[in-house]
């Protein structure tokens, strides 16, 4: 545009601010403004580069990584998609002989990945506050059995097609070789495809045993630019231990970490899966870390799908009470926690200690399999852990509010506390699809909490029950309780919600 014809310093400022509030709204197109003008450039660059998608092949461009190493100041977070090798239907599990599982090739490119993802963020300046969402997956994920899924950074602005839009073309899938008629599953999916989809992600390739493989991550440069790490459900493939756990020392300054992996299916599994969490959870303890999400996903569908075919499959998650114990030891020095499905609170109290102190835990969010429908709850149980729950909030001082609660298939059952504050009483409310009823040596206790913080009164009240029958999934649950806590990435549970209505 001609200076000659348009200043934008002549317009009033009340114009321009109005000008500028507009730009959100055009999303990426707002790139193109940035050429009208200096002043316009100013203010649509540091947005334009605030959220960025990296990919390998962008990793590997000496001027893309020119232009962050510039801009560096501007990106407050990054996508890393790595994305694996595409595959056609010989490999996609129709066939039991040549499944799509993860190789050497694969894990080559992954190990080459954060090879030069750590080199190249290590050399910035360490300033601690860069969000890395890392998604790890096949664009051929969603072309066979798993047309649902959906593959978006954990941001409004990025490049992402709406999950109505995507729904809406889901809706129009008529595949009868992968299960799929007028947009619906209509067949249980194949054992031999979810192992593909679920497989674990291998970094072992040119290792020769776990020692080799953690010296490899200890040996890579310390990224100390991030401080948020968010490893979300869209990645259905498992890190294993000793990958996961020596990554993340790669960022010495993580105050945040947010894990959501999916469940495993059999007994085996299971208890390696549970001997990984805990080693994990040891791990934070001599680290920065302050909030930690921990939120094991599952599909009751696949569960129930992949039982039929395999006899071996565990239909309910059977818990190790020495994770819900590592993580009770571990929110002594953390300020917001969340662990869902992984650990259960009846145990968590359990483990904790009258000497122990939260000085600095201000939010806890729990779920607990003994809050479920009446039919099958046990209410001497439920009553004993809510007074191990008052006992732990009696030793935490600065605790705004805790939530235990759980969710699945016709079941969203919650128990909040939530601090007297701005003149208002501190409250327990109970909410769910079933009714609860706290016992007077409950309601005791939780009163010797109330006053012991706030010097305030303690308000008991129920909301009315939700109907069964609108939980189709823990997704629908969570929505249905207006949890608090935040205890899953926003978009996470879009998806889980979205992916539930074309079943599994």
């Amino acid at each position: 545009m001609d200076g000659d014809t348009f200043s934008w310093g002549r317009l009033p400022c009340e114009i321009q601010y109005e000008i500028v509030g507009l730009l959100p709204s055009l999303g990426g197109r707002c790139s193109q403004l940035s050429t009208v003008c200096q002043a316009w450039r100013s203010i649509i660059e540091p947005r334009n580069f605030a959220e960025i998608s990296l990919t390998v092949p962008r990793l590997s461009n000496p001027d893309f990584q020119a232009i962050m190493l510039r801009k560096q100041k501007q990106i407050r977070y990054i996508w890393f998609r790595v994305e694996l090798r595409e595959y056609d239907c010989s490999r996609c599990g129709v066939n039991d002989d040549d499944l799509g599982l993860m190789d050497d090739i694969d894990s080559q490119f992954i190990i080459d990945a954060f090879h030069s993802l750590c080199t190249i963020l290590g050399a910035w300046e360490p300033r601690g506050d860069l969000v890395l969402d890392i998604s790890i997956y096949s664009p051929s994920d969603s072309h066979h059995w798993f047309k649902y899924l959906s593959f978006c950074p954990d941001t409004n602005q990025g490049a992402c097609p709406s999950l109505h839009e995507h729904e809406r073309r889901t809706s129009l899938v008529n595949d009868p070789l992968h299960g799929w008629s007028a947009g619906q599953r209509v067949t249980v999916t194949v054992a031999t495809a979810l192992e593909s989809i679920f497989d674990d992600i291998r970094t072992d390739c040119p290792f020769d045993g776990d020692d080799f493989e953690m010296e490899w991550w200890r040996g890579l440069p310390l990224v100390p630019v991030v401080g948020v790490v968010l490893l979300r459900q869209q990645t259905r493939r498992r890190w294993g231990p000793v990958a996961l756990s020596n990554m993340l020392t790669r960022f010495p300054n993580m105050t945040e970490l947010c894990y959501e992996p999916w469940r495993e299916w059999c007994t085996t599994n299971e208890e390696d899966t549970n001997e990984q969490i805990q080693t994990l959870i040891q791990s934070f303890y001599p680290t920065h870390l302050r909030k930690l999400t921990m939120f094991e996903n599952f599909n009751e569908y696949y569960t129930e799908g992949y039982h039929e075919q395999t006899p071996d499959v565990l239909i309910s998650r059977v818990l190790d009470p020495a994770v819900s114990q590592k993580l009770a030891y571990a929110s002594l020095h953390l300020t917001i926690l969340s662990a869902s499905f992984m650990v259960d609170a009846d145990y968590f109290f359990a483990a904790c200690k009258a000497s122990w102190t939260w000085d600095s835990l201000t939010s806890l969010a729990l779920t607990s399999r003994v809050l479920t429908n009446s039919s099958d709850a046990d209410p001497l149980e439920i009553d004993s852990m809510f007074r191990n729950a008052a006992a732990a909030a009696f030793n935490m001082p600065r605790l705004d509010t805790m939530e235990i609660w759980n969710g699945s298939r016709g079941v969203a059952m919650l128990f909040r506390y939530q601090r007297a504050q701005h003149g208002h009483p501190a409250t327990i409310t109970i909410r769910g699809t079933s009714s609860l009823h706290l016992s007077a040596a409950t309601t005791r206790a939780w009163n010797t909490v109330v006053h012991k913080h706030s010097q305030s009164s303690l308000i008991v009240q129920s909301s009315s029950l939700i109907d069964p029958d609108r939980i189709q999934c823990h997704g629908d649950a969570i929505r249905e309780l207006q949890l608090l806590n935040k205890v899953i990435r926003p978009i996470s549970l879009r998806q889980i919600i979205s992916e539930h209505r074309f079943r599994a």
